[in-house]
């Protein structure tokens, strides 16, 4: 940090053009659910800590760092954990909390920084370049907030940065836990060079598999072979892997809304056999996932359903909007019919879960609600029904045709939380 603060400077005393500023900060929670449970119940720390389900079909949703020493991952079966660390702590979730903390971690952000982007509930895309002036260069900035963090929440993050956002999530990810790593305009390729490339968002197993058969390993290689034959590989996401690999990528806050998506899944110990009991807790689910979006400010084009059955059969269906929404009311009617078209598949269902996908912000998105007094009642009362959430809490109210015995053994994840986050 200190010497990249010292090549500028030193370039400005020169006369030189000033280097350009990694003003990019991407800052991620560490384990974030157990590292909430831990700071609210001291005596855990240094112990094995999971949250997630603990019935036989538990699945871990979060661990901390002493569980992952002992090699246990989010996403992982809970009796494999188990297996990992018969001393293992099991705790099950508790989202509202998670939120509540998340919204704080945000208001800390935006206190310090103007242009701060959520995109999942532990994690946050920010631009400092404006905070300069009054905090300082970009680590300082991240040494600031990350202190924050720490004070007031007691909670440990770790924060990347870059001139360019896909990178920077890249840093933060090498920076933990609980730390920070800030890389220099002119040393982005070098940085990305030694890294394998599935560190790059998007690049799962099937990509990794494409690259590896024409010998790309590394992001560093990635350079060395000619965009056609990339091309090939990866499809339309070539020529932008091709920029970000050769540090020549320059992708900031608020271009990349439509990538984003929120949802809720759950597992249960349990298969659901009955469709009206699925079609109960998928409406829950619209409601949850509709709330999300009006409490991030975000609407929603698209509407997908994941279903799936004991043998491991899964069915992703999607349904897109004429107009974005953020209603509940609209997000149900889509997955009920979806589940209504699907049903005959699934005889039974161990796991459903619905994200809202192609977000817009809500702000300046061409809504045209229906002139209608049904959805203008709907619009009046989800807004009320929010009040009262928010001040009373998530078991103060729901829609009567959800009425019935709680989802006992479930699991449940956050906004984008559908997969291990480090």
């Amino acid at each position: 940090m200190d010497s990249a603060r010292g090549g500028r400077e030193a370039g400005a005393a020169a006369g030189a053009a000033p280097e350009e500023i990694p003003g990019i900060l991407h800052l991620d929670m560490d384990a974030f659910f157990a590292s909430v449970e831990v700071r609210d119940d001291p005596g855990l720390r240094g112990l094995p800590v999971v949250v997630g389900g603990s019935g036989a079909r538990g699945v871990v949703a979060a661990a901390s760092y002493p569980a992952r020493r002992r090699g246990i991952r989010s996403a992982m079966a809970m009796s494999t954990a188990r297996r990992l660390a018969p001393d293992l702590v099991i705790i099950p979730p508790r989202i509202d909390r998670y939120r509540e903390t998340s919204a704080r971690v945000m208001e800390l952000l935006a206190s310090v920084v103007a242009q701060v982007e959520q995109i999942s509930i532990d994690e946050a895309f920010l631009d400092v370049r404006g905070a300069r002036r009054l905090f300082g260069e970009p680590e300082d900035v991240a040494a600031l907030l990350r202190g924050k963090i720490r004070d007031e929440l007691g909670l440990p993050s770790s924060v990347g940065g870059s001139v360019s956002r896909p990178v920077a999530k890249i840093a933060s990810a090498q920076a933990k836990p609980d730390g920070m790593l800030i890389v220099p305009a002119a040393q982005t390729a070098e940085f990305l060079a030694p890294l394998p490339v599935s560190v790059i968002s998007g690049i799962g197993p099937k990509a990794v598999e494409s690259l590896e058969r024409i010998g790309v390993h590394t992001v560093g290689q990635v350079r060395e072979i000619p965009l056609t034959t990339l091309t090939r590989a990866l499809g339309p996401r070539a020529a932008e892997v091709a920029r970000l690999a050769d540090g020549s990528d320059r992708t900031g806050l608020g271009q990349r809304v439509r990538d984003k998506s929120l949802g809720t899944e759950r597992t249960w110990d349990e298969d659901l056999t009955d469709p009206g009991e699925v079609r109960r807790r998928i409406t829950v689910m619209a409601d949850d996932v509709a709330r999300q979006l009006r409490r991030s400010g975000f609407v929603a084009r698209t509407v997908v359903l994941k279903l799936r059955s004991p043998d491991g059969t899964t069915i992703t269906r999607s349904s897109s909007l004429e107009h974005p929404t953020a209603s509940g009311e609209r997000l149900r009617e889509q997955v009920v019919a979806l589940w209504d078209r699907e049903r005959h598949r699934l005889r039974r269902v161990r796991l459903a879960g619905v994200r809202a996908t192609h977000l817009e912000p809500a702000s300046g998105a061409p809504i045209q609600h229906e002139l209608t007094a049904r959805s203008a009642g709907w619009h009046d009362l989800e807004a009320a029904m929010d009040r009262t959430l928010d001040r009373f809490g998530s078991s103060s109210l729901s829609r009567g045709s959800t009425l019935g015995p709680p989802p006992d053994g479930s699991q449940q994840t956050g906004p984008d939380q559908g997969s291990a986050h480090p």
